[in-house]
């Protein structure tokens, strides 16, 4: 299966965040959209998850789908955690058949048993962030996009939380955001990873 974005253009007011903008999205790939803040990557990623409507263009899908309607494990660049629970139950959140005993192990890879049963409010930075994306890959999903998932993490937990992601990926597509190169504020550069 292929996601089109064709022609893609928004603006807000009198600030365009994207223009004329073109990406397709395939299966067993990953795409890094890399930039500076309000170079439009969130914008991009909003559209492409239906969650915001283009002013004009098109996104559209051709090839093999199951279901009428796709489904993403998705980690906004906003907070998204209920930061008087903790670790444990936001994860069981993601999915209502969720167990705890998983949400255990998948935690337990990044965070202490005490890290994981204080409220997360309690928890840094990077190991919120690493919360909102085992949460995110709890969901079954077709696709997988990050927003800026790797904010206010150290290095160590950086490459942790990129070969955890990875490894849960599988064949599904893979889109992250990400400031980490600065660029040119009118736009920003779409890379493929390995």
């Amino acid at each position: 299966m292929t996601i089109y974005l064709e022609h893609i253009f928004k603006s807000y007011g009198e600030k365009e965040a994207l223009k004329d903008f073109n990406l397709s999205v395939e299966d067993d790939k990953c795409y890094v959209l890399a930039g500076p803040e309000g170079s439009g990557k969130t914008t991009a990623l909003k559209i492409f998850l239906g969650l915001v409507k283009p002013d004009s263009g098109k996104v559209s899908r051709m090839g093999d789908y199951k279901y009428p309607s796709l489904r993403s494990a998705y980690v906004p660049q906003e907070e998204s955690l209920n930061a008087k629970k903790n670790a444990v139950w936001n994860v069981r959140k993601a999915h209502r058949t969720a167990s705890k005993k998983r949400a255990i192990e998948e935690l337990g890879r990044f965070l202490s048993p005490d890290e994981m049963s204080c409220p997360v409010s309690e928890l840094s930075g990077g190991k919120r962030q690493i919360v909102k994306i085992v949460k995110a890959l709890f969901v079954p999903a077709d696709f997988i996009v990050l927003d800026e998932p790797f904010d206010k993490m150290t290095e160590d937990e950086r490459k942790a939380a990129l070969e955890y992601i990875l490894g849960q990926r599988g064949s599904r597509p893979l889109l992250i955001a990400t400031e980490n190169e600065p660029g040119d504020s009118r736009g920003f550069i779409i890379r493929h990873m390995q």
